[in-house]
């Protein structure tokens, strides 16, 4: 066969086994490209390396290949393609992983022995040959990447306007207010010092909600001061009015932001990073994105989580990034100077994966059963609890970066003439069998309430503003309290004006649906919600309490008595700290304490005869942990 032909049917192969399902996906999801900033040429290099270059490799491996053993070669990278697209069409077929890869190893030989002795399976490639172009052509000219294609982003609209101060502006990411409350309602200056501290001095608008369900929409709400709408990208060019334009024109802009892009590169110049590095991550999370569409469930485990965000999955796998590092160019930034200044800084912080403790000590462990498909939960309630744990653990970190962040904003003598607002861009549910995060009708009260703290120029008194607000309404404050006029219309409106009208809390999927629910009624809900956590974690504490989580947390650092369960315990992994400790306890155990020593050193719940529990790893001093069951009180 000659090589040009042995060439073209590589090319259509590879196009069908691995170019087409990516683009098949990455066009629906054109928040992969938007996220990490990619421009338009960024997304046709990436298209044409990806359909073209591969190919091109294996053409010249065959071509390198002594001609007696070139049509040896070129039958087993034949099969080997066959084989990765029978095993994406076969992967939710059900079975063992590996007995899926056996038969599509299997299919894939068939199909190389087939090619190599029928000259009508070879002509079929050869037929074949414009389906690559026309698979670059629909991704290109016809999906949601489209839009980034053909975005203008050289423009740079900006209003201009003089801010008489200026502004700090602080977005946590997937924090829901209650998690930061106390048994009376207030910000829990034990356990949260910095965001009491924060209280203590500022205005908290209590009553806070998001307008949507996730970063990609309520950020760039967040910034625009507009409902989010379908099919909008958090990127500049569909959001070309917003804080970093309504002020660019007069102020300095110091923007960190890795998950959106709203700050045109004409007024953050550098933002989305180099050229080279935006491709070489456009590869690493590509392949990521490819195993975990090609691999069936029960083999991903060694590959990371695209569940997380949209980019930097192997970054997020990495033991050496910081959610909640500030850069050094940007902590430098943080004083007062000659002209008007906007800092502006997104913390992917307490958001998920949840690795921190409050220390800013990461640590790993065995994961409990998380959520699945459509970010539904595990329906064990004992298994989403533990990552309700982790989750508050890691807001004590996130704690922490905030106190950081503000003092250096004292030393600079920047924090009393400053505008400072801080806020999240929506919350997150932990109940099994609901969605973690996209909205729906169970979860409402969990990702609507957001944390909104603004300290005006000079101010030194705290109070806590309890009418309704939504975080549409920042930018309008933000204006207001800086005497600058708006010159488009936002749907929010400002804060500092008074109590507005009674007004529906509005929650916005990322499709479009509306959910509506007045605003009383979903305050009721979220103050069970309130009561729900305490339960299981209390207040008012440090969180080192937070290893006991349940019935019978008092019982910690005291003996207990009765006779330890009959357990089936996992295998215990003491290399990390905090230490997994779970197994299986009888069906009937709502809960349960970790005794080493004879002293209680964990609490837990359990569900469904499982139960996870973290262990300090000093605490179990090298011993077997004895594992006996909690009543709850009546």
């Amino acid at each position: 066969m000659r090589l040009r032909i042995a060439a073209l049917h590589l090319l259509v192969l590879w196009a069908f086994a691995v170019a087409q399902p990516l683009f098949e996906l990455l066009g629906k999801n054109g928040e992969f490209f938007a996220a990490r900033g990619s421009t338009r040429w960024d997304v046709v290099l990436f298209a044409v390396v990806l359909l073209l270059v591969p190919p091109a490799i294996l053409t010249g491996i065959e071509a390198l290949t002594p001609r007696p053993a070139r049509a040896a070669v070129h039958s087993v990278l034949v099969g080997s393609l066959v084989g990765l697209f029978v095993l994406q069409a076969i992967r939710s077929a059900g079975g063992t992983g590996w007995l899926l890869v056996a038969v599509a190893a299997a299919l894939g030989v068939a199909a190389a022995i087939t090619y190599a002795r029928f000259a009508g399976a070879r002509l079929i490639l050869t037929v074949l040959a414009p389906a690559p172009l026309l698979f670059l052509g629909l991704f290109l000219l016809h999906s949601d990447a489209s839009r980034l294609t053909f975005a203008d982003t050289d423009k740079a609209l900006a209003a201009g306007a003089r801010a008489k101060a200026p502004v700090v502006l602080v977005a946590f990411d997937e924090l829901p207010v209650n998690s930061l409350r106390d048994s009376h309602g207030r910000i829990d200056a034990v356990r949260f010092p910095h965001f009491a501290a924060l209280a203590a001095g500022s205005t908290w608008f209590a009553n806070t909600s998001t307008v949507a369900e996730g970063t990609t929409h309520a950020v760039p709400a967040i910034l625009t001061g507009r409902f989010p709408r379908a099919n909008e990208f958090p990127v500049y060019t569909d959001h070309r009015q917003n804080l970093f334009t309504l002020l660019g024109g007069a102020a300095d802009l110091h923007v960190v932001d890795q998950e959106t892009h709203l700050c045109p590169p004409k007024l953050c110049p550098g933002l989305e990073g180099t050229f080279g590095g935006r491709m070489r991550g456009l590869a690493e999370d590509t392949g990521v994105v490819y195993l975990r569409q090609l691999l069936p469930d029960d083999l991903t485990g060694g590959i990371p989580s695209i569940a997380n965000g949209w980019d930097n999955f192997l970054r997020d796998a990495s033991k050496h990034d910081d959610p909640g590092a500030i850069p050094p160019a940007f902590r430098r930034s943080l004083r007062p100077g000659p002209r008007p200044a906007l800092w502006y800084v997104h913390f992917m912080l307490p958001h998920s994966p949840w690795r921190y403790l409050p220390s800013g000590r990461r640590y790993s462990i065995r994961q409990a059963p998380g959520w699945g498909g459509d970010e539904v939960w595990n329906a064990n309630q004992a298994a989403v609890d533990q990552y309700w744990q982790r989750h508050l653990l890691q807001l004590g970190y996130a704690d922490g970066v905030l106190g950081k962040l503000i003092a250096r904003l004292g030393e600079s003598g920047l924090y009393d003439r400053a505008l400072v607002v801080v806020t999240a861009d929506h919350g997150i549910s932990f109940r099994a069998g609901e969605k973690r995060r996209p909205l729906s009708e169970g979860n409402l009260e969990d990702i609507a309430y957001v944390p909104l703290f603004v300290k005006r120029p000079h101010q030194s008194k705290g109070r806590v503003e309890r009418a309704p607000a939504r975080t549409i309404d920042i930018v309008p404050t933000i204006a207001d309290a800086l005497g600058v006029r708006i010159p488009w219309h936002v749907d929010g409106r400002s804060v500092l004006v008074g109590s507005p009208a009674e007004r529906d809390v509005v929650l916005i999927k990322d499709g479009g649906r509306r959910f509506v629910v007045p605003t009383a009624k979903l305050q009721a809900r979220r103050e069970r919600a309130l009561r729900r956590q305490l339960r299981l974690f209390g207040s008012g504490e440090p969180l080192s309490t937070l290893y006991a989580v349940g019935p019978g947390r008092e019982r910690v650092n005291h003996s207990i008595e009765g006779r330890p369960l009959d357990v089936q315990l996992d295998a215990i992994d003491v290399s990390g700290d905090p230490v997994q400790v779970s197994g299986r306890v009888p069906e009937a155990t709502r809960a349960v304490a970790v005794v080493v020593g004879g002293k209680v050193v964990a609490v837990a719940p359990a569900a469904a005869g499982r139960f996870w529990a973290l262990v300090p790893r000093v605490r179990l001093h090298g011993a077997k942990p004895l594992i006996y069951a909690i009543k709850a009180r009546s």
